[in-house]
């Protein structure tokens, strides 16, 4: 077997004595959609903030294609090379309204630049060359997305699903090997989240980039991902394909509910994990 893309060894994080991450261990192949599950607060944020460069860990290591991300100021986590580096979306819309589609998307390009303050002040050649480049780049994205419409509007006035797919844009503008998801489909309607879902299969088909996918909906989870790992209290208690998940004693009873019938509550496996009680059942 190949070494996997991305591999987490042992990650611990704590804040001021409370642990947010505790002895985290995760494989994530190359070319796979992996998603991490669990109740909020369980430390799936967390994760991605150690992964992107954001907190540093007080134990245990992170590599992706052989490199140490443990340490990695997040700005070099995302230009670790050309079609090398992490792009991250966010729980809350991290996008800038006054900006336009396109100018949103041509943010993420900037790291690929490669003409300087002098170049870039003069329009040099150089500068005039990678902007065609770069601007040709981001008007395939907003292609891919069906964003054609909207590429001049400014993103404040856009419709909240509209502004979703503007963020996973951005990320993708980045050219990345791995693409982070923090729950990408929160706050869309069942059209939005078939849409989006249609999305990252393409992502993942198409492109081949790999991606890690936080998400409270459990449907759109067991019908994507490859793989999935389930989180409490930092703790990883279960990991499996989405059908190990699905029947998982241990995942049945954190999130659906001690001595709730295996039947009963394979039925409700499609719910949202959002806002469910560590004591056992769904609010």
């Amino acid at each position: 077997m190949s070494a996997p893309l991305l591999r987490i060894e042992g990650l611990t994080l704590a804040f001021s004595g409370l642990v947010a991450l505790n002895d985290v261990s995760l494989d994530v192949a190359k070319g796979s959609l992996f998603a991490i599950i669990g109740p909020n607060g369980a430390g799936k944020s967390s994760l991605f903030n150690c992964i992107s460069g954001v907190h540093r860990p007080g134990a245990g290591s992170i590599h992706f294609a052989g490199r140490s991300l443990v340490g990695v100021a997040p700005h070099r986590v995302a230009a670790l090379g050309v079609a090398m580096g992490v792009a991250r979306t966010f729980q809350n819309l991290a996008v800038f309204d006054e900006l336009t589609v396109l100018s949103n998307l041509m943010l993420g390009r900037h790291h690929l630049y490669r003409s300087g303050w002098f170049s870039d002040l003069f329009w040099l050649p150089l500068t005039r060359r990678q902007e065609v480049e770069h601007r040709a780049r981001a008007e395939d994205v907003i292609d891919f997305l069906r964003l054609e419409k909207y590429r001049k509007q400014a993103v404040g006035g856009l419709p909240y699903g509209v502004k979703k797919l503007v963020e996973v844009g951005r990320a993708l503008c980045m050219d990345p090997e791995l693409l982070l998801l923090d729950e990408p489909a929160a706050g869309l309607n069942q059209e939005e989240t078939e849409a989006l879902a249609h999305y990252l299969l393409e992502i993942k088909e198409a492109f081949g980039i790999t991606q890690i996918l936080i998400e409270h909906q459990l449907g759109l989870v067991l019908d994507l991902a490859d793989r999935v790992a389930v989180l409490d209290f930092g703790v990883k208690v279960a990991e499996g394909d989405p059908e190990e998940i699905a029947r998982h004693d241990a995942v049945l009873e954190a999130y659906i509910g001690v001595g709730t019938p295996k039947s009963a509550a394979l039925g409700g496996v499609g719910d949202s994990l959002e806002g469910i009680e560590r004591t056992g059942g769904a609010t």
